[in-house]
């Protein structure tokens, strides 16, 4: 079962992205037009994977991403802007959408790595340079509400993972079950 994704910005960037691959199972970065994601663009980021340093580096992101981690993320791996404790489990995440090629959607407590902790949700896709291969995600984080650290867990946060193949258009996604309605 599917978990629907809650926002506009977030529908948004899923229906570009369907666009933006065509017949390919994966857009490739150049694919992403930042003209036709304008309200979205705050929210969004784009990580390369960088296996030789078993982390990610963020190519793009938004003000409010960059907002999140307090400074200017783009350039930095992301083992330079998670605490070490909090690492491995956003790298496992995020290694999923690589390899498994599949859509993230985590709903709950995000950030959790920050003293910005907030509840909101995130779409990670994966991008890829030959159309085959994941090798890059975008993605965007919408935060609703910042929250005590103290007062939740990650334990609260739930992922549902869809391979690329399932994705459907939000606008079809209520008939068809996929990630996005």
């Amino acid at each position: 079962m599917t978990q629907s994704i809650e926002s506009g910005p977030l529908r948004n960037l899923l229906s570009h992205y369907l666009e933006a691959r065509g017949s390919r199972r994966m857009p490739s970065r150049r694919d992403i037009d930042a003209l036709k994601l304008g309200p979205v663009l705050p929210i969004i980021w784009v990580m390369e994977h960088e296996p030789a340093a078993g982390t990610f580096r963020y190519r793009i992101a938004g003000e409010e991403v960059n907002d999140a981690f307090g400074r200017s993320v783009t350039g930095h791996l992301l083992s330079e802007l998670v605490a070490p404790d909090h690492f491995p489990t956003v790298t496992a995440n995020f290694l999923r959408v690589i390899e498994e090629e599949a859509a993230m959607i985590a709903s709950g407590p995000l950030y959790r790595c920050t003293d910005r902790m907030a509840v909101g949700q995130r779409l990670a896709l994966p991008l890829s340079d030959d159309g085959e291969k994941a090798g890059g995600i975008v993605g965007a984080t919408l935060r609703k509400s910042l929250v005590d650290l103290n007062a939740v867990t990650m334990q609260e946060q739930t992922l549902t993972f869809v391979s690329v193949d399932d994705l459907v258009s939000p606008d079809r996604s209520q008939a068809a079950g996929g990630l996005g309605g």
